[in-house]
């Protein structure tokens, strides 16, 4: 049973909390990576939302996040792709 879904403005504050604690870790941004994929692709957060919560969180696994979204290997143009958008 769904006893509602988590707003932006929560989602934020655990991420920020998290990185209070545990510092900018890979660790705690691949699972907040994981967590925020699992909340878009499940309808729960928008694309918009995802991005925004996504900046909060140290660069790590860029690349394994958008094979786990396209459910396939990525090429070395997409690659590329992943690496410009963290330069911006």
């Amino acid at each position: 049973m769904i006893n509602g879904y988590p707003t932006e403005e929560e989602l934020r504050d655990r991420i920020i909390r998290q990185l209070e604690w545990r510092g900018s870790s890979d660790v705690v941004a691949l699972i907040w990576h994981g967590y925020l994929a699992a909340l878009l692709e499940w309808g729960v957060i928008e694309l918009p939302v995802f991005e925004r919560l996504f900046a909060l969180l140290p660069e790590a696994g860029g690349e394994e996040l958008v094979e786990l979204s396209l459910d396939e290997p990525i090429s070395p143009e997409q690659e590329r792709d992943v690496e410009r958008s963290r330069k911006r």
